[in-house]
């Protein structure tokens, strides 16, 4: 896969990197090679067994419960003023 000068100057505003025309071509070349030798790699390598997992991956997260909420008209009482149910506070954006 041959890199044009199009798609290098798209990676590097991708990659926020000022690239000079001057360095353009240099630029080109390297990600040329780069892309080649990926698919060097990709076409010489079996990588169907590999355990790709670095860790032991395990959900992190809590297991839902359903638990009471807190008591509306105990919530309200720390408003200074309100409905029966909600707080009423001042407008801030006109």
């Amino acid at each position: 896969m041959v890199i044009t000068k199009e798609t290098a100057q798209y990676v590097a505003q991708l990659s926020r990197l000022g690239i000079s025309e001057d360095e353009i071509e240099s630029v080109c070349g390297s990600l040329t090679q780069i892309i080649g030798y990926m698919d060097e790699i990709n076409s010489s390598v079996d990588t169907a067994s590999v355990d790709t997992k670095v860790g032991a991956l395990t959900n992190v997260m809590r297991v839902d419960e359903i638990k009471p909420s807190a008591d509306r008209a105990e919530l309200l009482a720390n408003s200074p003023e309100h409905t029966d149910e909600t707080p009423i506070v001042p407008k801030t954006v006109e």
